[in-house]
Order: C-alpha cells, then sequence, then structure tokens
C-alpha cells in the first residue's frame, strides 16, 4: 500500500487564520475611518515656503518679461506724445506786455517738433532708467507679502467637507504654519 503525502498546511485551518485576519482589519479599518469621519483631519501648510515659492517665481517671471514690455512701451510712446500735443500749438502768438507778435509757421512747427523729441527722450531715458532686477525683486517682495497675508487671513482655521466616497466624508481643516519645525 501506498503511503499518504502530509499535507504541511491543514486547508480549514489556513481559511480560519485568513477570515480571521480579514474581519480584524475589516474592525481596525471601520474604527479608524468612523474616527477620522467624526474628528476630522487638520492639514498643516507652510506659508513661509509657499510665499518664498511664489517669490522666487513672480521674481524670476518678471525679470524675464520686462525687458519685453519696456520694448513694446517705447514704441508706444511716439504715438502717445503725438496724441497729447495734438492741436495744443492751434496758433503761432506772442504776448508780450499787452503786445501781440505772430510767430512764423516754421517756427511754430519746428517748436512743436523739438518739444515732441524732448518729450519722448525724456520718457525713453525714465524707462531705460528703470532697473529691472530691482523692480522683479520689488514685485517678488510684494508677491511674498500678499501670499502671507492671504494664507493668514483667509485660509487659516478654514474647514472643508471632503467627500472621497458618496457615503464617506471626512472635515479637513487647514491650519496655517510660519515655518516647519526641524524634526
Amino acid at each position: 500500500m501506498r503511503k499518504k503525502k502530509k499535507n504541511f498546511f491543514h486547508f480549514k485551518s489556513l481559511m480560519v487564520g485568513f477570515i480571521a485576519g480579514l474581519v480584524t482589519f475589516l474592525l481596525l479599518s471601520s474604527v479608524i475611518l468612523g474616527f477620522i469621519s467624526q474628528e476630522g483631519v487638520v492639514v498643516y501648510i507652510n506659508s513661509e515656503e509657499v510665499a518664498s515659492t511664489v517669490e522666487k517665481q513672480v521674481t524670476a517671471f518678471t525679470n524675464q518679461q520686462i525687458p519685453y514690455y519696456m520694448g513694446e512701451a517705447k514704441e508706444e510712446v511716439p504715438g502717445i506724445v503725438e496724441k497729447q500735443l495734438e492741436g495744443q500749438f492751434t496758433t503761432g502768438k506772442l504776448e508780450i506786455a499787452g503786445v501781440s507778435f505772430e510767430l512764423p509757421e516754421e517756427f511754430v512747427s519746428n517748436l512743436e517738433h523739438m518739444l515732441k523729441d524732448n518729450i519722448e527722450a525724456g520718457i525713453y531715458n525714465i524707462i531705460d532708467g528703470i532697473d529691472n532686477e530691482e523692480l522683479s525683486r520689488d514685485l517678488g517682495a510684494y508677491s511674498y507679502k500678499i501670499v502671507k497675508k492671504t494664507l493668514e487671513e483667509e485660509y487659516k482655521g478654514k474647514s472643508l467637507t471632503v467627500k472621497p466616497f458618496e457615503w464617506f466624508s471626512i472635515l479637513v481643516t487647514i491650519d496655517i504654519e510660519d515655518s516647519l519645525e526641524e524634526e
């Protein structure tokens, strides 16, 4: 007669262990999910990190874009000056001590042209005198302040309800920290 091979495991014991583990897992999961659902979750946002990141991005972007916009502004200066001075020199009269003198049309035209050139040159000097890097840093620093203030005033303590499933919701509260503490 042949001898039966012995099984190293007993199928019934294996199934009982598996079901007991599954029941334990489901019980623990439901307790944890119930606790999270009732108590909610607090999400900490590091305002310093967010504001610094925005500041760096705004500084880099504006430093790259300001020369482009300044070039466009320079192209529009002659048209703007022309429009503003249009009709300013309609008469060529000069009055001194009650005596009126008629100025030659060529003189008035040259005076108007010289005035336009001087105004355009002044505006170009102003545009060229702008320090793009300093302006970019200022805009970045301003955006840093806005982000810090907005996070502190608008989002600190705000609560939201998140529904990962239709039957399950989690209360999420936002808390703002100035910096993460080193662990």
